[in-house]
């Protein structure tokens, strides 16, 4: 899946919080336990849904979620509440719900989250990888508003985490 703005490719992948700082048995893989009382695993599962009917429904689907809990506070673990998201951004709802239901779906969220784990020691979202490999966890208070004010985090944070591998980190007091 890629996004490009401003000649930057963004390629979305799923990562789980909660799979990540589960108290389940490090056996526990929340992919593979649907029926598990997740606060948002199945809205990443639904990010895979929407990516099946192709990249523009994804990414109106992502944004309109992202809008859902960051903006509305709606609860994104709650089906209804997602398919009523896809249903706003004109996706095909019974396929959408088809995928919801299966099991493909459910391990193409999970394969995400292992995949980040193993091959970049990711911890936390936002998380951006780079082209040679190199990533960087970034806290954003909000996303710029303005297209030039994005592109020119991107740039600074690029610079920072790809080019500067003695940097650790920069935190605000």
């Amino acid at each position: 899946m890629a996004e490009v703005e401003g000649g930057i490719s963004i390629q979305w992948k799923t990562f789980s919080l909660e799979q990540q700082n589960s108290k389940e048995s490090p056996d526990f893989m929340m992919w593979e336990n649907p029926d598990y009382p997740s606060q948002g695993f199945m809205a990443l599962v639904a990010a895979k849904a929407a990516k099946n009917q192709g990249e523009s429904s994804f990414l109106r689907f992502h944004r309109a979620t992202f809008k859902a809990r960051h903006d509305e506070g709606k609860d994104i673990g709650d089906l209804e509440v997602l398919k009523e998201i896809a249903k706003q951004t004109d996706l095909d709802l019974v396929r959408f719900e088809q995928d919801m239901a299966r099991d493909e779906t459910w391990q193409a969220a999970g394969e995400d989250h292992t995949e980040s784990k193993k091959n970049y020691n990711i911890f936390g979202v936002p998380t951006l990888v780079f082209e040679q490999g190199e990533s960087v966890y970034v806290k954003l208070r909000s996303i710029p508003e303005s297209r030039e004010e994005r592109i020119s985090l991107f740039e600074l944070i690029s610079n920072m985490g790809a080019k500067r591998p003695y940097l650790l980190e920069l935190k605000r007091p």
